[in-house]
């Protein structure tokens, strides 16, 4: 067993920043994402593993986890602009 600190996000609680790193850990999803490590439900793992690399941003909601690629919006508003 591994001994590591993680980040569990509060309510209305938002992390932000480069996404470095996804992986499963003791039945939770860890993501670096500006240097922290932040705990994540496993269902988010299919909506976020493909953007490591990116800027992205994840908020805790009452109900659910909200997320975004920053990165995208960029590309996009630049696009349009």
């Amino acid at each position: 067993m591994s001994v590591f600190e993680m980040r569990v996000l509060r309510l209305w609680e938002e992390v932000r920043g480069l996404f470095t790193h996804i992986e499963e850990r003791d039945g939770q999803l860890l993501a670096t994402i500006a240097d922290i490590d932040v705990a994540l439900p496993c269902y988010l793992k299919d909506l976020i593993e493909g953007h490591v690399g990116h800027k992205i941003t994840i908020l805790r909601t009452d109900s659910d986890y909200r997320f975004r690629c920053l990165d995208e919006e960029v590309k996009n508003a630049t696009r349009s602009g």
